[in-house]
């Protein structure tokens, strides 16, 4: 099924990103939690890609688990590092063949060790790239990122704005933002997407905290700004982390009941293979409830919090 049919709907979707484990027993841990997970009935759920495609075996192994075993709907990430042109057609091929019907298309981070990304030879230097690449086979629904606060490597918010522009110009079925933790940020991105011709779905990436030292290093690595409230709130919990992972919890519903009540697509839930937020979030989510027209940013105002 293509993702993009589901938006049809008159709900928000609700998705969740997982990552495959490196060991054979961190794969059959990850598919226990999978069957916890089936019953909450996600939209999607995207499989992460290792850097320089170090989990790419594994990546597939549980998008094919998820699919094949547990019927239901698995997005694979891919990306540019590390692969040339046809090796990028060949893992498509691959995809296809295990019935994937949709492909998260990224650019990718730079191989650990290395501080700029460099494209392989014969290989894509952009996501926009990869986009037009897939778009032409004309057999994938496609999905793509984006930062409300603007991609740390891009000259500034304005830059980073026109090249997500033009990754939904080249065929972009709809925008997965990366975490972002107060939700001022993400409306007035919303919004300018939409201003400047951006009329795919775009959904709401929520990253729920497990403690201060997790949540700083994440954001610092995203360009994501950590507000005051939840750094001081956290920092009361640094030797408990079963109370900060439910104080980030408790940060994030507080988030998405605020996404929710001014209306967005979709939200995407960054678990991190952990089962308790995924339920949490499902729990909010009121499947048959209907989403309320997409809010601007001075409407989006009245439900946020000031946090200076």
């Amino acid at each position: 099924m293509l993702i993009r049919d589901l938006f049809r709907s008159d709900r928000p979707l609700f998705s969740i990103e997982l990552f495959p484990p490196k060991t054979e027993k961190g794969v059959e841990n990850l598919k226990r939690k999978l069957r916890e997970i089936q019953p909450y009935h996600p939209d999607f759920i995207s499989v992460t890609y290792g850097a320089a495609g170090g989990t790419r075996h594994t990546t597939s192994e549980i998008t094919a688990y998820i699919h094949q075993e547990l019927g239901m709907e698995a997005m694979p990430h891919l990306t540019c590092v590390s692969h040339s042109r046809a090796e990028i057609a060949g893992l498509l091929e691959h995809h296809r063949a295990i019935g994937v019907d949709n492909i998260m298309t990224l650019r990718g981070d730079p191989p650990q060790g290395e501080s700029r990304f460099e494209p392989p030879p014969d290989g894509f230097r952009y996501a926009v790239e990869l986009v037009r690449e897939i778009k032409a086979l004309d057999r994938f629904g496609i999905g793509v990122a984006g930062y409300p606060e603007g991609h740390p490597e891009a000259e500034n918010y304005e830059t980073d704005l026109r090249r997500q522009v033009e990754k939904v110009a080249a065929g972009a079925d709809f925008v997965v933002s990366q975490f972002f933790l107060e939700n001022r940020h993400f409306f007035r991105w919303r919004d300018d997407l939409r201003r400047a011709g951006v009329t795919v779905p775009v959904m709401a990436g929520i990253l729920p905290a497990q403690g201060l030292e997790q949540i700083t290093k994440f954001a610092a690595f995203c360009g994501t700004i950590v507000p005051a409230s939840l750094q001081t709130e956290l920092a009361r919990y640094t030797d408990d982390p079963d109370a900060a992972a439910e104080a980030g919890l408790e940060y994030a519903r507080g988030q998405i009941e605020e996404l929710l009540a001014v209306g967005v697509d979709g939200i995407h839930v960054y678990a991190l293979n952990r089962v308790k937020p995924i339920r949490a979030v499902h729990e909010m989510m009121a499947p048959n409830e209907p989403r309320p027209v997409g809010a601007s940013v001075a409407q989006a105002t009245t439900y946020l919090k000031n946090d200076t």
